[in-house]
């Protein structure tokens, strides 16, 4: 198949090829490793000590496994034409263009290279360790080649594939010779061509993959009269037997069957998604609704919970009643309740107490978060979900002991969530800014594009991200804000900066209603929204809010300690329309009854200037619980506390106050309760794109730095290298002697997982079975068991 010359023609990765893996990640420049280490962090945790433990976790399985299901669907398929074509053990360049489309290969296997996944020229292409393995025993729902089958089939199995092909009987391994070369040579095309149809249906239906099927009796000889369609095609040997009851169609065939595109199609580019097209000034606009309601929801929250704290279930979490109750409080489903106390116990907004019955109470960090600026305070949410390891979508749910899963339990635990949720984030930022995606389907469709082998497990979860990040302003209608955007990038100063602009400007007024309700035409400054939630009920939300005066709220507003004429004030000033006369009848009547009746502690007790109102309050049916005795002509006393004493007499239609010792009206919020906040190290704070780069060139200066020190050992002398386990009397005498003249030693170590390492220490003693000694990395004292040191190398005194 002709194809292009830029396709199979490619530089040399150096002049001379690197003969090993740690060779050819020594010859790659600093910028290309800290690509690596940006794309595969794992590699640099803990820091590698040089080129061969760097090259040595490149290969590990779950670290490759790790990296080929983060391949995009083009780098999944180029990677697993170049499985498909290793011949003895190395990559074919050559065979893997044939098996592709003609498109040109070089930006695909320079990204390969990038992540480790192989490594030098294509001339000498080399597939890292783990590779084969991470992509399964069938690659690309091919099959295995058919000389590494037939090892494998009996001479029963093999005598009527011999006697069809009108070839001499023979025996293991003539006989499966022979029928590879049936299968590999220019006769292939016409057995196919001789398969009836059902024999063609059952060859389509494997060559789409997986290769393997079950027959009965699969390794008993075949016979081209039997009915089974699976039968013949064993007889042909166009199928091979596995086992008894397992056959598999061989890779040539399957490559044969499937046409001139043996694995497909695969666009080289993500698909088009349809756009509603949107400015981004109409985006962040429309997200600045999400945003303020999700900063309301979360101050009513903490302020809910500091009356009535969560109680904590026994495994961790709240309980379903707690979410069902908490939800009703704040006018909301369960679900967005679930995501807002998931959001704010990862920003350490809330979190439990210490004591025997612990429960979810504010922590001191909300009321600094109370104290700041809008922008500020949704970035600390935003920031907390983007990081957090924790699926809020999971609550309500049932697990496979069908145990229901529910909000701040660690059932909702799960390691892949904030990898998952940048990835669908990053799906959206590849649009154009402002745009949003017609329907999800497509941004799902761009999804599954980045990380095929993903997409089964992440569909779902992707789209209930999507719909996380609308609730909470990351997004808007599908499509990333402004400053969605700029939190996705790192950049938490230009995320505020964006979202203060799309916030219309706080308002210190608002508009009094003849029906009694009070409408605010934007976010209320922070002291006037504190007056008006004591003041009145909050009916609705968005560009401007509504508030009802109702005569409990504003009972509750005098329980809280303002008087008549504060409430007066409050309305006559911040009012931009005169004050109805319903409105002053209903205020000047509550606050002249508020505070007739006065309760205290006795255990309580209440008292009254008007003898003929006590003695109904004691007769009266509904205030029978409290076991009210009169003691004075104005004086009654109750074994209830205050607390209990105020709300039945409320509820009975009277209006009483608390008072102090010294006769005065107490107010009756005291000082919110709240959880101790967590340690800093426990709270989600996602690294800036600053610190991580960082941290990743300090990785490449270590390695760097390492390698050089391995190189100076190794031209050091003596060196004792040994079987780990055994410690031999060279071993022993080396570091007797390092220790006597004070000299380092650079020791190979191998720990209880079996990775290697370096250490460079100045030993001190050598006894039990154990070295001591500085470390001179870090300057701390070491021990290494001696049997689990593999080199001693003791370096040369500094000159």
């Amino acid at each position: 198949m002709a194809r292009p010359a830029a396709s199979g023609t490619r530089r040399s990765a150096t002049p001379a090829a690197a003969a090993t893996l740690a060779g050819w990640l020594r010859d790659r420049d600093d910028e290309q490793l800290a690509q690596l280490l940006r794309r595969r962090p794992d590699l640099g945790l803990p820091a590698p000590a040089d080129f061969a433990t760097l090259a040595s976790r490149v290969g590990v399985r779950t670290s490759v496994q790790r990296a080929v299901d983060g391949l995009d669907a083009w780098r999944l398929r180029v990677l697993e034409a170049l499985v498909l074509s290793i011949d003895d053990g190395q990559v074919r360049i050559a065979t893997a263009i044939e098996l592709l489309p003609a498109v040109d290969l070089t930006p695909a296997l320079d990204d390969l290279r990038a992540v480790a996944l192989i490594w030098g020229p294509d001339s000498r292409l080399h597939l890292v360790p783990g590779v084969r393995d991470a992509l399964g025993s069938y690659p690309a729902g091919l099959g295995r080649p058919a000389d590494e089958l037939i090892r494998s089939v009996p001479d029963i199995s093999l005598a009527p594939v011999l006697r069809f092909a009108e070839l001499p009987p023979a025996t293991q391994p003539a006989a499966g010779g022979a029928v590879v070369a049936r299968l590999t040579g220019p006769g292939l095309d016409r057995l196919l061509a001789a398969a009836d149809p059902g024999e063609r249906e059952v060859l389509d239906r494997l060559a789409g993959g997986p290769p393997v099927g079950l027959v009965r009796d699969a390794q008993a000889p075949a016979d081209m009269a039997d009915p089974s369609a699976a039968k013949r095609l064993l007889a042909r040997g166009l199928l091979l037997p596995v086992d008894g009851r397992t056959v598999e169609l061989p890779r040539e065939v399957g490559i044969a069957l499937r046409g001139p595109h043996p694995l497909g199609r695969i666009d080289v580019q993500p698909p088009d998604v349809d756009l509603v097209p949107r400015t981004p000034a109409e985006a962040d606009r429309d997200g600045s609704s999400a945003v303020l309601s999700v900063l309301r929801l979360v101050a009513a929250l903490a302020d809910y919970w500091s009356g009535q704290p969560a109680a904590m279930l026994r495994a961790g979490g709240i309980g379903v009643r707690e979410l069902r109750r908490t939800a009703r409080a704040l006018n909301t489903d369960e679900g967005h309740a679930a995501l807002l106390i998931e959001v704010s116990a990862a920003a350490g907004l809330i979190g439990p107490t210490n004591g025997i019955d612990p429960s979810y109470l504010p922590t001191s960090d909300f009321d600094g978060w109370q104290r700041r600026d809008p922008a500020q305070r949704w970035l600390a949410l935003a920031a907390a979900w983007l990081a957090m390891p924790r699926q809020p979508s999971l609550v309500g749910q049932r697990d496979e002991r069908e145990k229901v899963l529910t909000a701040l339990s660690p059932d909702t635990e799960r390691g892949t969530v904030p990898a998952l949720r940048r990835a669908t984030l990053t799906a959206l930022s590849s649009l154009p800014p402002g745009a949003a995606p017609a329907t999800r389907a497509g941004v799902l469709a761009r999804l599954d594009w980045s990380a095929p082998r993903r997409s089964s497990a992440q569909r779902l979860l992707a789209a209930e991200l999507l719909s996380e990040a609308d609730e909470l302003g990351v997004t808007a209608s599908g499509g990333l804000t402004g400053y969605g955007r700029a939190l996705l990038a790192g950049a938490p100063s230009a995320a505020a900066d964006a979202l203060t602009i799309a916030l219309p400007a706080p308002v210190d007024h608002f508009l009094v209603q003849p029906d009694l309700t009070v409408v605010v035409p934007g976010p209320p400054l922070p002291e006037l929204a504190r007056e008006l939630e004591l003041a009145a009920d909050l009916e609705s939300t968005g560009g401007a809010s509504v508030y009802r005066i109702t005569e409990a709220s504003l009972r509750r507003a005098l329980d809280a300690g303002r008087t008549g004429a504060d409430l007066s004030t409050l309305f006559g000033t911040r009012s931009r329309t005169p004050v109805p006369q319903g409105l002053r009848y209903l205020l000047d009547d509550v606050a002249r009854q508020h505070g007739v009746l006065r309760s205290g502690a006795a255990s309580s007790y209440l008292r009254c200037d008007d003898e003929s109102l006590l003695h109904r309050v004691v007769s009266d049916r509904a205030t029978g619980d409290l076991e009210l005795r009169l003691i004075a002509p104005t004086v009654v006393v109750s074994s209830q506390p205050v607390s209990r004493v105020l709300d039945v007499l409320r509820s009975a239609g009277y209006a009483p106050a608390a008072e102090a010792p010294d006769g005065a009206v107490v107010t009756l919020t005291a000082e919110a309760p709240r959880a101790p906040s967590r340690q800093r190290s426990q709270l989600v704070r996602p690294s800036l794109a600053g610190d991580a780069e960082a941290q990743v060139r300090q990785l490449v200066a270590r390695v760097r730095s390492g390698e050089s020190l391995s190189e100076l050992a190794r031209k050091s002398r003596p060196i004792a290298q040994q079987i780990p386990g055994i410690t031999s009397a060279t071993t022993l005498g080396l570091l007797r002697e390092a220790i006597r003249g004070g000299q380092s030693v650079l020791l190979g170590y191998v720990d209880t997982e079996g990775t290697a390492s370096q250490h460079t220490i100045v030993p001190i003693s050598l006894a039990g079975g154990t070295l001591r000694g500085h470390e001179e990395a870090s300057s701390r004292l070491q021990s290494f068991p001696l049997h689990r040191i593999t080199t001693v190398s003791v370096l040369p005194a500094p000159s």
